[in-house]
C-alpha cells in the first residue's frame, strides 16, 4: 500500500513539474527511473519472496497443531450391550446380537514438534537470512545499473545540446559573413563565385544544425524511454554548471578505490550467497543425525450402538496420549552422502564466484581509472586545439574580409574549428561520464 501511495505521489509530482515546465536534474531522472523500471520492480518482488521464506523458516520452530475427526459406519450382525431391569428392579447389562446399522464418531486434537534433527532448522533459518540479504543487494545492484544507464543517456542529451549550440552559432556566423560578402559582391570588390561558395557553406551549416537538432531529439527519446515517461508529457532536463578540472582525479588510486568498492552490491551479494552455500552444507550433514520428535493428542469417541448420551460418551471415552519418536538413518541409498558432497561442491563454487567478482571489480576499476585519466588528457588536448583553431580562424577570417585570402582557406579554417569544437565537447562529456563511473565505485551516488 505504501509503495502504491509513493508511485501515486511521484506521478502527481511529475504532472505538476510538467505543468510548470520544470527541468529535471540527473538525480530526479534516476529516482524516477527507479520507481518506474519494471526489471527493478520484479527484483523487488523476488526479494519479497525471499523475505516470506525467511519469515516461514522462523515459524518452523513452532509445533504443528491440528484437529482430526473420523466417522465409521458398519452394518450386519453386531454385538452390543443393552441395559435391562430384572424382576427385583436391578439394572444389568446384557450382550445382545442383532442385525442392523451402527456408526461411530471419533474427534481428536493433536500437536507435534521436532526436538532435534541435527540443527537443520537453525541452518535453514541462517541460509534463508543470507538468501534474503543477497536479494536485497541484487536490488541495489539493479539500481546502480539503472543509474549508470540514466547518467549515460543524460550526458548524451547534454552533449547533443552543446553540439546544437555550436551548430546554431556556426550557422549564425556564416549567415552574417554571407550578408557582408553580398555587399562586397554588389560593390564589385569580390567575385560572385565567392558568394555562391558562401551560400553553399550556409546550406551545409543548415544541414549540420538540423542534424544536431535531430540527434538531440533522438537522445531525448532514448532518455524518455529509459525513464518510462509518457510520450504525451513534456520533458526537458536541466543543464548544470560544469567545471572541468582534474580535482576528481587526484584520488585516483586504484587500490584505495577498490577497498571501498568491496562494499558494492555485486560483491556483497556474492558473499551472502557464499554464506548461504555454507549453511546448505550444514543442512545436508544434518541428515546423518537421528531425529527426535514429540507428539501428543487428545481424543474421544461416540458409538450410536450404546444407549448413552452423546456428550456423556465423549466424556467417558476421552483418550489423551503423549509419545516420543526416534528415527535413526542407517542407509538411504547413498542419498545423504551424495547431497553432502554436492553441497560442499556448491560451497567451493560460491567461493570461486566471490573471487571472480572481486577480480572483475578490480579490473573494472583499473579500466575506469585509466579511461578517466585518458579522457581528461584528451579533453585538455582538445581544448588547446579549439583555442588554436579559433585563433587560426580569426586570422583567416580577417584576411578573407580584406581580400588577402581566398574562400578555400576560409572554409578549411571554419571546418577545422567546427571539428575541434565537436571533439572538445565529446571529450568533455566522456570525461564527465567516466568520473560518474568512478564515483559509483567509490560508493558515491551519481549526481
Amino acid at each position: 500500500m505504501v509503495k502504491h501511495f509513493t508511485l501515486l505521489l511521484l506521478s502527481v509530482l511529475f504532472c505538476c513539474a510538467t505543468a510548470m515546465g520544470q527541468s529535471w536534474t540527473l538525480e530526479q531522472c534516476i529516482r524516477y527511473a527507479w520507481d518506474n523500471n519494471i526489471s527493478l520492480q520484479q527484483q523487488e518482488l523476488t526479494t519479497q519472496q525471499y523475505k516470506n521464506t525467511l519469515y516461514q523458516s522462523k515459524w518452523n520452530f513452532a509445533p504443528s497443531v491440528g484437529i482430526r475427526a473420523s466417522e465409521n459406519m458398519s452394518w450386519g450382525m453386531s454385538t452390543f450391550q443393552r441395559t435391562t431391569t430384572d424382576a427385583n428392579g436391578n439394572e444389568q447389562l446384557i450382550a445382545v446380537q442383532e442385525r442392523g446399522f451402527s456408526n461411530s464418531f471419533s474427534p481428536s486434537i493433536y500437536a507435534s514438534i521436532t526436538l532435534f534433527e541435527g540443527l537443520k532448522k537453525i541452518s535453514t533459518l541462517r541460509r534463508n537470512q543470507s538468501d534474503y540479504n543477497a536479494a536485497q543487494q541484487d536490488v541495489e545492484l539493479q539500481r546502480n545499473i539503472i543509474s549508470t544507464y540514466v547518467a549515460q543517456a543524460y550526458v548524451q542529451v547534454l552533449l547533443s545540446m552543446e553540439i546544437l549550440t555550436v551548430a546554431d552559432s556556426s550557422y549564425a556566423s556564416t549567415n552574417v559573413q554571407l550578408n557582408r560578402l553580398k555587399q562586397l559582391v554588389d560593390a564589385g570588390s569580390r567575385p560572385l563565385s565567392e558568394q555562391l561558395d558562401m551560400e553553399a557553406q550556409l546550406a551545409n551549416a543548415e544541414v549540420q544544425r538540423v542534424t544536431a537538432q535531430n540527434n538531440l531529439e533522438v537522445n531525448y527519446l532514448s532518455l524518455r524511454q529509459l525513464l518510462n515517461i509518457p510520450p504525451t508529457a513534456s520533458f526537458e532536463i536541466a543543464k548544470p554548471e560544469i567545471d572541468i578540472d582534474n580535482a576528481s582525479l587526484q584520488d585516483n588510486d586504484v587500490a584505495r578505490i577498490y577497498s571501498t568498492a568491496l562494499n558494492l552490491p555485486q560483491i556483497k551479494a556474492a558473499e551472502f550467497r557464499l554464506q548461504s552455500a555454507k549453511h546448505n552444507v550444514s543442512i545436508a550433514r544434518a541428515d546423518y543425525w537421528p531425529t527426535i520428535s514429540l507428539s501428543g493428542s487428545f481424543g474421544s469417541a461416540y458409538y450410536n450402538s450404546q444407549a448413552v448420551p452423546f456428550w456423556d460418551q465423549l466424556t467417558d471415552h476421552n483418550t489423551p496420549s503423549l509419545g516420543f519418536s526416534l528415527n535413526i538413518p542407517l542407509f538411504s541409498n547413498w542419498r545423504i552422502t551424495t547431497n553432502s558432497k554436492n553441497a560442499k561442491l556448491n560451497y567451493r563454487m560460491a567461493e570461486l564466484e566471490v573471487e571472480n567478482k572481486r577480480q572483475t571489480l578490480y579490473k573494472e576499476i583499473q579500466t575506469a581509472a585509466t579511461d578517466a585519466s585518458a579522457s581528461y588528457n584528451k579533453y585538455k588536448a582538445a581544448n588547446r586545439n579549439v583555442t588554436a583553431s579559433q585563433e587560426s580562424f580569426r586570422y583567416v577570417e580577417q584576411k578573407f574580409e580584406t581580400g588577402l585570402s581566398n574562400f578555400t582557406d576560409y572554409n578549411v579554417a571554419k571546418t577545422n574549428l567546427l571539428k575541434a569544437q565537436s571533439d572538445e565537447l565529446q571529450a568533455k562529456y566522456q570525461y564527465i561520464f567516466q568520473l560518474k563511473i568512478l564515483d559509483l565505485y567509490r560508493g558515491l551516488p551519481i549526481k
